[in-house]
């Protein structure tokens, strides 16, 4: 068992920034089990289906993952029933940053894997402000956002920007 140790921040992105990101990589994710541990199983990776089980909350979470069969993927998306969630994925630099469909389109997450829970944390990728931090923000777990019904999804990414008034950036 691994740890992980992950921050994450709510963002808006230029549109301009869209353009010359090109595609990414769509992501689909199914949420088996919400709770401790949380169980997912997730396909559009280069490396196959993988299944993760997350235990924890904030920076710091217990996480263990295994690629499984194509067949098996499709057996837990099955039994994840309408608690999935796509998003667009792009690799920049240190970070990644996802872009939400569906429901929850208009969402927009960066994230970024640190080896200890006081590294610093690198500059963000160009055309990408940071609005606020989310790491302990349960809202914004995306377990927590596919559990939600569409219009409580919507909501959800609605009432996210009207909350960032104010908040004064990553370096302040």
């Amino acid at each position: 068992m691994a740890w992980e140790i992950e921050r994450r921040f709510l963002v808006r992105v230029a549109e301009a920034t869209w353009g010359a990101l090109g595609e990414g990589r769509r992501l689909r994710q199914g949420y088996v089990r919400n709770g401790r541990p949380s169980v997912r199983i997730r396909t559009g990776e280069d490396r196959g289906a993988v299944l993760t089980c997350k235990d924890g909350s904030g920076i710091r979470r217990r996480e263990v993952e295994s690629v499984v069969p194509d067949e098996m993927a499709e057996v837990l998306f099955a039994a994840a029933e309408d608690r999935i969630i796509e998003k667009v994925r792009w690799r920049l630099g240190a970070w990644e940053l996802d872009r939400f469909l569906g429901a929850l389109q208009g969402l927009e997450l960066l994230e970024v894997e640190l080896e200890s829970e006081d590294a610093p944390l690198p500059d963000p990728p160009d055309g990408v402000h940071v609005l606020r931090e989310v790491t302990d923000d349960k809202r914004f777990v995306s377990g927590h956002l596919a559990r939600l019904k569409p219009k409580d999804q919507r909501k959800v990414v609605q009432k996210a920007y009207r909350e960032v008034r104010g908040w004064k950036g990553l370096n302040d």
